[in-house]
Parts: structure tokens; C-alpha cells; sequence
């Protein structure tokens, strides 16, 4: 073996690490990349460095090693003009109705990036075989695979609208372009926009992914702790957090815990802001559960500054223009104009005071001294071990008892684990993403979660109607399986038949009604579709049909609260006098 392959071997031993060392420190200089296509400017690089074995001169002097980083260096530029100058392969085009009913055409690309490209030499050799063992054909395609999965997931997690956002965006459509071809409201693309970024969703991209830094990770949350503590408190760094993150470590989707994303850009900016001046926050609190003899570390309290530091550090928002503290001073080596370390005469780097402006500014933007004091910030934590279901119930409320929880997510925390993990499927449901009429902030705020408990307590128990809280009570209490189930099963059937004007019935504040009253309307009737048929005529006209003497509308002007009992009532039975009137129904 020569000394260039003993050099290339050095780079590429112990899973590639200082091999990708210098691809990222040369990647994260471009900003935008996404973690999921470091993987084309590492195979670009191998391929670089094996096409430089046959033209490295060693009679021209000058490191071996020196020689093969500007190699990568340049790789990964290539890399980055080929990316902005290749075009997009178009592999699907449809046309279908948005929620607006306005036809808009839906596209598919993909990137056309060869993975067993041949060598530029005579060999006849691909690129995967010209490369170390550890980048062969096979891994190169489980790596492709595995990337694949994950934009599957994450394009699983939102909604219809949400996809055509972001099929618009990489067409290059500009936001009043994409606006005004789904008819939708600046505020309603701003919405949509920022849940295609959320932590929640945007995870899904980095799942499995090997973590790109290369600090040790000395604090193991994994052990279980033999003690007789109830709590335990340590430190934990940002670094530390975010590689626990990417190997689910670290669990921030408790079904009663709150969805991320519930910070304005400038809380987000201020989280940074502080963080990178060295300030003291709050401690970070998790509850360590044993579930199958493994040991499962739970968020209580730190959700937000925790997913938001990850979220920033791969650049998934840029810091606000409206924070407390913009700029961020720090020491740094001073330079010549061409970028050289300027050493005293005992060769010790010349150390100058700076600062930086951090506004507008994404994790790739910082100067590199102030990226590593973020990620060697360290947050206490206090951990509380081998608690059981209820205690992390129980702990999750108690410390959101002081910030702004809303009712819906506070109630939600009285439904037990099994029975809101099915909630949280249900409200994932293409039903409630794309049909009904529903915010963006109703599923990160838990108001979809109440109106599933709503929905589920009209269908089964409309006398034991009451305060959220206790509603989910109840349901912790009473039901079972079959009843998830079932209400899952009439979801599906109205997804199958409803129209536009119906779906619009299906809000937060009604929605409980139309379910309730569709449970007593499949008692009697097959045909789902006269059921939506009735609630057209609703929506047209018989809203204004009095019953009895008093018409719905009467009831809604005569009501001073929605949500009680008596009205509850009042108004689902006389729905169903009207339903079946109209449908004319024994």
C-alpha cells in the first residue's frame, strides 16, 4: 500500500469520521443543504479523491494530507455548482381540486443523481469501486433507501395543502404564485409554510442519520439507574441533546405532552440569542419509565428549547429580526488576507476580540467559534427515575401548571397514554389534515385532540357529557379498543362521500354534532350518502326549518355557551328530528 491509499485509509477508518469532518466544515459553509443530501457530496468527494490518486505528483512537495483536503474542498464545490445548475427530472404530472374546488396541477420531480457512475479513467471501474469497502455499490443504495423511507415519512405527516406548498416551492414558485394558484390567504401560506418546518415533521428527514459532529458524547441517559433516588440532576450539552435526538434517546412525542413548534420566530431567536451569550435557562426535566426492560427517556419540561436548538442547528429558521440581543461578541484567531492563522514567535495564534450580528442568520451563517459555543452550551436537567404511566402524567401537568397551556392540551393529559396515542393517530388522519375545516394551529394548540374526545363522547356517551377534563376521564375509565375503532370506521365511511359544502360543517366547534349525529344516522341507513346529502340541504336551507316551533338558528341566538350539556343535547336532537324529516327516516 502506498502512502496515498495509507492517507485515504487514515480518512476513512472508524466510519468515515474525518473524512466527513472536512466534507461538513466545507458543506456547512454554503448553507440551505439538508442533512438527507450530505450523502452526494461525501460519494462526490470519494469520487474526487480517486480520481486524484493518478494525478498526485509527489515531486511537487507539500503535504499528502494537505493535498487530498483541498481535494474534498473542491469535491464538494462541484458538488454545489452541479446541484444549482442540474435540472429536475419531472415523473409525474396530475391535475386534480383543492380544497378551494379549483383544479391546480400537482408535479413530481426527482434529481437524476447516478450512484454507479463510471471512472473517468480506463479502468472501467465504477465510482463505487474505486472507493474503500465502507462506500461499496450495496451501502451506497441501503444509504438511497434509507433516505427515501424517511422523505416518505415526512411527506406522510402533512397534509394535501401542505404538499402542493411544497411541490410549488420546488418548482420555484414564488409565495404570491402559490397563493393565488390554491386560493389561499397570506396567513393561511404562512401557517401551512411553518408546519412544513416544524420539528414534528421535518425529524422525520434525519431519522437514523449518523450524527455529523464530532464532540464526545459523555453524559449516557440509556443506564439504568439502580437507586433509590426519585431524582437525579446533571448537565446535559447541546451536542449531547442533539445526537440523542437523532438516536431517539431522547423521547419528545409522549402522546400528553404538547406538539413542538408552539414559539414565535422571536422566542426562537431569543432561545439562540441567549444561548450563544452564555446565559442561564431554566432546567431541562425528563422521567425515565422502564417499559420491556429498556429504559426510555421521556420530556416533561424543556420541549420547546430543546427541538428549537435542534431545529436551528440544522438551519431549519433563520433568527428573527425583533430579539432582545443581536449582537454576539467572541474571540477569534486573527488572520492574513489569505485566510492564514497570524502565530507570534513561540507560534502561538494571535487572539482578537469580535462581533457578530446574529439577525437573519441560520446555524451555517455563524462564525465557526460561536457554532461550537452553541453546541457545548449545557443545560441542567433534573431526571426523575423509573416513574410509572401515571407519574408522567402527573409530572407533565404539574410543570405546565405555570405556562401558557391551553384547556385542550391540559384536559388531554387526564386520558391516559394508551387512549391519547389513539387520539393522536386519529387527528393524523387524512379526515382531519385535509377535509375538514380545520387550522393549522388547531393541531399544534390540541384543539383537534378535544374535538376527537367531543366527537367520541357524542357518539358513545352524550349523557356523561361535561368539561373536557372530565370527559377524558371518563374515557380513561370506560372505554376500550372497540370504541377507537368504531369512530375511526365512521370517520373513513364520511371520507369516502362527503362534498365540499359538507365538509365545511366538520369545524372545532361543530364538529362533535355531525359525528354524533352520523353514529344515529348508520343505525338506520346503509347509504352514507344521503347523510351527506342532508347535511348539504342543512347548509342550503334548513338551518332556517323550525321544529317544534324554534329553528337550529334559534337555538344558536338563545344559547349563551355552546359546550353545555343541555344545549349539547338540545341541538344533536334536533338535528336528528330534522335529519330525519328531510330523509324521511322511521
Amino acid at each position: 500500500m502506498n502512502q496515498f491509499d495509507i492517507v485515504v485509509e487514515t480518512l476513512f477508518a472508524d466510519e468515515q469520521k474525518e473524512f466527513r469532518k472536512i466534507c461538513d466544515k466545507e458543506i456547512i459553509k454554503y448553507g440551505g443543504v439538508s442533512q438527507k443530501d450530505y450523502d452526494d457530496f461525501y460519494s462526490r468527494a470519494g469520487y474526487e479523491i480517486a480520481l486524484a490518486k493518478d494525478l498526485y505528483d509527489p515531486s511537487k512537495g507539500g503535504s499528502l494530507l494537505n493535498y487530498i483536503t483541498k481535494v474534498i474542498q473542491r469535491a464538494v464545490r462541484k458538488e454545489m455548482t452541479d446541484r444549482n445548475r442540474k435540472k429536475r427530472k419531472l415523473v409525474m404530472e396530475r391535475t386534480e381540486k383543492n380544497k378551494a374546488g379549483h383544479l391546480v396541477k400537482r408535479r413530481t420531480y426527482v434529481l437524476e443523481i447516478p450512484i454507479d457512475a463510471p471512472m473517468k479513467d480506463e479502468s472501467g471501474r465504477t465510482v463505487a469501486e474505486a472507493l474503500p469497502s465502507h462506500l461499496c455499490m450495496e451501502d451506497m443504495v441501503i444509504m438511497r433507501n434509507e433516505r427515501e423511507g424517511r422523505i416518505r415519512k415526512y411527506l406522510g405527516s402533512i397534509s394535501g395543502l401542505q404538499r402542493q406548498i411544497l411541490e410549488m416551492k420546488m418548482e420555484g414558485a414564488p409565495s404570491s404564485e402559490i397563493k393565488r394558484a390554491l386560493s389561499i390567504s397570506d396567513m393561511e401560506y404562512r401557517a401551512n409554510y411553518r408546519e412544513l418546518r416544524a420539528f414534528g415533521k421535518v425529524r422525520y428527514l434525519f431519522d437514523g442519520e449518523d450524527d455529523i459532529m464530532s464532540q464526545e458524547v459523555v453524559t449516557n441517559m440509556n443506564t439504568v439507574t439502580q437507586t433509590m433516588e426519585n431524582c437525579k440532576t446533571d448537565r446535559i450539552s447541546i451536542a449531547s441533546i442533539i445526537k440523542k435526538i437523532d438516536k431517539h434517546t431522547i423521547r419528545f412525542d409522549h402522546p400528553l405532552q404538547r406538539e413542538s413548534e408552539q414559539w414565535s420566530p422571536s422566542m426562537k431567536g431569543n432561545l439562540v440569542s441567549d444561548i450563544l451569550q452564555g446565559n442561564k435557562l431554566h432546567p431541562l426535566v425528563f422521567a425515565e419509565q422502564i417499559i420491556n426492560g429498556v429504559p426510555i427517556i421521556w420530556d416533561l419540561d424543556g420541549k420547546q428549547r430543546c427541538t428549537n436548538a435542534y431545529s436551528f442547528f440544522k438551519n431549519g429558521y433563520k433568527i428573527a429580526q425583533n430579539i432582545r440581543r443581536f449582537k454576539v461578541s467572541y474571540q477569534t484567531t486573527e488572520k492574513d488576507r489569505y485566510g492564514n492563522e497570524i502565530l507570534d514567535c513561540d507560534g502561538i495564534p494571535s487572539v482578537i476580540n469580535a462581533e457578530f450580528d446574529i439577525r437573519g442568520k441560520k446555524f451555517s451563517d455563524l462564525p465557526e467559534e460561536l457554532q461550537d459555543r452553541f453546541l457545548d452550551y449545557s443545560f441542567n436537567y433534573d431526571q426523575y427515575l423509573n416513574c410509572s404511566e401515571s407519574d408522567i402524567g402527573y409530572h407533565i401537568e404539574r410543570y405546565n401548571d405555570g405556562k401558557p397551556m391551553t384547556s385542550s392540551q391540559k384536559g388531554i393529559t387526564k386520558l391516559g397514554t394508551r387512549y391519547a396515542e389513539w387520539v393522536k393517530a386519529i387527528s393524523n388522519t387524512p379526515f382531519f389534515k385535509d377535509i375538514g375545516e380545520y387550522k393549522v394551529s388547531d393541531f399544534k394548540n390540541g384543539t383537534i385532540d378535544r374535538v376527537i374526545v367531543e366527537s367520541i363522547m357524542a357518539v358513545n356517551y352524550l349523557d356523561r357529557w361535561s368539561r373536557l377534563e372530565y370527559m377524558c376521564k371518563y374515557i380513561r375509565e370506560n372505554a376500550d379498543a372497540a370504541v377507537f375503532r368504531e369512530f375511526e370506521s365512521l370517520i373513513g365511511r364520511l371520507q369516502g362521500v362527503i362534498t365540499n359544502e359538507a365538509s365545511a360543517l366538520f369545524n372545532s366547534r361543530d364538529s362533535f354534532l355531525w359525528f354524533g349525529l352520523f353514529s344515529r344516522f348508520v343505525k338506520r341507513e346503509t347509504d352514507d350518502r344521503r347523510f351527506v346529502k342532508f347535511m348539504d340541504a342543512f347548509t342550503d336551507s334548513l338551518h332556517h326549518k323550525p321544529i317544534d316551533g324554534v329553528s337550529y338558528d334559534d337555538i344558536l341566538a338563545q344559547s349563551k355557551s355552546t359546550k353545555d350539556k343541555s344545549v349539547v343535547i338540545k341541538k344533536l336532537n334536533h338535528l336528528e328530528k330534522l335529519m330525519r324529516e328531510y330523509l324521511n327516516l322511521l
